[in-house]
């Protein structure tokens, strides 16, 4: 009886058993299906359910997660070998559009380049900036721009790698577009046009006077030697044309041709041309000698002796410490004095029976015009009585006499040369730079105070004339007046204490006629008559 029992209940379960699997369960893997609310996606086929191992790229969704079979690492992108366009399906974290990391070895957004930030080709490794398109090896340079945009290496500033960056850019090389010309170049070709070690010489100007030869379009007319050119003054008796204006050895205008205020006897160098006088504001390689100082008349070296080759007594007129007078040195096979004799010792001896031997401190011991205390005759450029001082500087100030090439304008006071302080209003011109003495700030009024206009002349700003600024207290034109009516109609601006209310039209006033009905409050009353 147990026993039928028994056979009876394992029969019940078994049916049981076998009639859930074809209605909920149907290939037995323990998922129900879709169409019973379940989440297997295919009851047929027991190796397809929730939490299966996946095959990728099998075109078979084992696991039932509905992504896409050929994306593996489920970032949403298929695998490139299969019809998609993510580069890694292993990493979710690498696909097109990811954010790149540069330069790590991986390429996060599958654009094929880790190394290559700017996308111009080249690799950090080989572009000198990886982060503008613009620049690597090979693209076109930019000359000055502060950017080596051919990855070289050069100076931005040197466009032909001469070696020196352009003048027009902080360095020193006059023509950057030739690698032959450069400072210190050698073989500077005159008028050829180009200037070769750029040190600023006219190429026309092969003496180095400041002026362009003649024979190429210039006003020297000699380009050979600097005792002839425009800036010169014409010496007597050389049978030189020394100053180019095409006569020989005339002398010196009194008549100030050009008004500039000074002839050329006063040290006017060109009296044709009003910008060209002694104290003029000069413009630096231009060819024009706008102030007149040129070449001291003779004496290239400047120590104040004219050289013998126009007939002064400079032996060598390169050097300013050669020159008779010089002290000279036993022992470096140079005649320093220009006596004749290399380093020879002072003697004791009178040769010249002057009365002073050259220990005595006689200059020119085979001359007895020269000794101390001779009678000297000023600007012949010869030192008859052995002072030492420049023939052309009379009264020791320093500053040659501007009629042998110096800037001073009185050489027979020592308180009046280039730069000297200059004393207003006592008629002389100590700092030899012309102009009005009774003009102090420059602004081209005599002061009032002087016999001119000029209400204030300390300050260069106001002079008749000048542009009036309403309302600072400073009469900048000079025509009086208060300085707070602008419209001067005698009633200063209500804004600086005044009554009008309306300094920009002088028909408004207090007092003023006041029209009715025109809405302006002529008369200031504050009814504006509507």
């Amino acid at each position: 009886m147990f026993r039928t029992h028994t056979l009876l209940l394992t029969l019940a379960l078994t049916l049981a058993a076998g009639c859930g699997r074809g209605t909920v369960d149907e290939d037995g893997d323990g998922f129900a299906p879709y169409s019973e609310g379940g989440d297997d996606c295919d009851d047929n086929d027991a190796t397809l359910h929730p939490g299966a191992v996946d095959t990728p790229y099998d075109g078979v969704d084992q696991d039932c997660s509905g992504g896409s079979d050929n994306d593996a690492d489920g970032d949403g992108y298929d695998d490139i070998e299969h019809g998609g366009d993510d580069c890694n399906d292993e990493v979710a974290a690498i696909h097109p559009g990811a954010d790149e990391i540069w330069y790590d070895g991986l390429d996060q957004d599958c654009d094929g380049r880790d190394d290559d930030q700017d996308g111009d080709g080249f690799s950090v490794a080989e572009d000198c900036n990886d982060r503008d398109a613009a620049v690597f090896p090979g693209a076109e340079e930019v000359w000055y721009d502060g950017v080596d945009q051919d990855c070289a290496g050069d100076d931005d500033y040197d466009a032909d790698g001469d070696g020196f960056s352009s003048a027009e850019h902080g360095g020193d090389d006059c023509r950057d577009d030739l690698a032959d010309a450069f400072p210190g170049a050698e073989g500077e070709v005159p008028y050829d046009g180009v200037d070769t070690n750029c040190d600023g010489a006219l190429d026309n100007d092969a003496d180095g006077d400041g002026f362009d030869s003649v024979d190429f379009g210039g006003m020297d007319c000699d380009d050979t030697t600097h005792t002839s050119s425009p800036a010169r003054f014409e010496l007597p008796d050389d049978g030189v044309d020394n100053d180019c204006d095409g006569d020989v050895d005339e002398a010196l205008d009194t008549v100030d041709t050009d008004g500039d205020g000074l002839s050329q006897a006063q040290g006017d160098c060109d009296d044709s041309d009003p910008t060209v006088y002694r104290g003029a504001a000069d413009t630096p390689y231009d060819g024009v000698d706008s102030d007149c100082r040129g070449w001291r008349a003779g004496d290239e070296d400047g120590d104040g002796w004219v050289s013998v080759d126009v007939g002064g007594a400079d032996c060598d007129d390169g050097n300013p410490a050669i020159h008779p007078g010089a002290v000279e040195d036993a022992a470096n096979t140079i005649d320093d004095d220009c006596d004749g004799s290399v380093d020879e010792v002072l003697g004791l001896s009178d040769a010249d029976a002057d009365g002073y031997s050259e220990l005595a401190g006689d200059c020119l011991d085979a001359d007895a015009l020269f000794y101390p205390l001779a009678t000297d005759v000023a600007y012949d450029g010869v030192d008859t009585d052995c002072g030492g001082g420049s023939d052309y500087d009379q009264d020791g100030d320093g500053d040659l006499s501007w009629y042998f090439g110096g800037d001073d304008c009185d050489d027979g006071d020592p308180n009046t040369y280039l730069g000297a302080p200059e004393l207003w209003y006592d008629g002389v011109d100590e700092d030899c730079l012309g102009g009005s003495d009774n003009d102090a700030d420059g602004d081209g009024h005599d002061s009032a105070d002087h016999g001119g206009d000029d209400c204030d002349d300390g300050d260069a700003a106001v002079f008749p004339g000048a542009e009036e600024l309403w309302y600072d207290g400073v009469d900048q034109d000079c025509l009086g007046g208060s300085d707070n009516d602008a419209d001067g109609d005698g009633h200063d601006s209500a804004d600086h204490g005044g009554d009008d209310c309306d300094d920009g039209d002088p028909s408004i006033h207090p007092g003023a006629s006041d029209p009715a009905l025109d809405g302006i409050d002529q008369n200031c009353n504050g009814n504006a008559n509507f």
